[in-house]
């Protein structure tokens, strides 16, 4: 069975997406990291960017891939998802990647970009993008990068760790945050940049469009479009609990601030804003 792929730009509410996906009896992994995204998925994604010179923050070099790079990706990650890998993703599970009987798949906003190397690989996948407007992304991904850790581990009293960064000058990221994110205009042109990517493959792949906003307001005719375009049924019961879960405060939150606001003014004319329904919100 081909897998459900989500994709769309970070902090847009895919992680909710997930939950339903969940709720709907869809796979989407046994080794959740803490944004409902599968570890194995996304240690592949993130891999494949830094081969091609990109990042989930700069992800435009992907865009670029050579034939030859592109070939040799497809090559390494079908022989990763036959390895022994591949069950830490499912699990106990002894089944193999090509013979799952069971509706499956996987939430990465990563997948925006190297969704050409999956659909190689999984040719009849189905694709779910969700959006959110600009704003609220944006104020998300500031106060998610503004919080973490800047060095990576904690130092020690001695300092023998920054010792150690100075001395052996490693090829992993010692700052966790992105620089890019923490500045506004960069971020709405990161966000724009997601926007773009998957509208393009609209044209391209099968693929459901999903907005965070209508997700919450309209949850159950919402939840019945996942359905349907998943081709799974949820169970009445479960429908109610799932839909009391949706924080309908979430919905355009940034208005009650007015730093934001004015932040909106400046872009709700946008192209790209305008498209996604954004440019008259207030």
């Amino acid at each position: 069975m081909q897998p459900i792929i989500v994709i769309g730009m970070h902090r847009s509410g895919s992680s909710l997406l997930v939950k339903v996906l969940q709720q709907l009896g869809v796979f989407m992994g046994n080794d959740f990291e803490e944004n409902n995204e599968s570890k194995f998925f996304n240690k592949i994604n993130n891999w494949m960017l830094i081969q091609a010179g990109a990042s989930w923050d700069c992800p435009e070099n992907f865009n670029y891939i050579s034939d030859d790079f592109k070939a040799l990706m497809i090559d390494i990650i079908r022989n990763r998802l036959e390895s022994n890998h591949m069950k830490k993703y499912l699990g106990n599970s002894n089944h193999s990647i090509n013979d799952l009987d069971f509706t499956w798949g996987w939430k990465d906003p990563r997948n925006t970009f190297t969704i050409d190397i999956w659909k190689e690989i999984f040719p009849e996948a189905k694709l779910i993008h969700i959006y959110r407007n600009p704003v609220d992304v944006i104020n998300s991904l500031i106060t998610r990068e503004s919080t973490k850790i800047p060095i990576q581990g904690n130092p020690t009293k001695t300092g023998l760790k920054k010792k150690y960064f100075a001395y052996k000058l490693p090829k992993e990221r010692l700052f966790y945050h992105s620089f890019k994110s923490l500045n506004w205009q960069a971020a709405f042109n990161l966000w724009k940049e997601y926007e773009e990517k998957a509208e393009q493959l609209g044209k391209e792949f099968e693929m459901l469009n999903l907005s965070y906003e209508s997700l919450i307001e309209k949850a159950l005719e919402s939840v019945t479009i996942i359905s349907d375009f998943c081709k799974v049924k949820l169970e009445h019961k479960n429908q109610e609990s799932l839909i009391k879960s949706f924080d309908q405060s979430r919905k355009f939150a940034f208005v009650k601030e007015k730093k934001l606001l004015e932040f909106y003014e400046k872009i709700k004319h946008d192209k790209v804003v305008a498209k996604l329904g954004y440019g008259n919100i207030i």
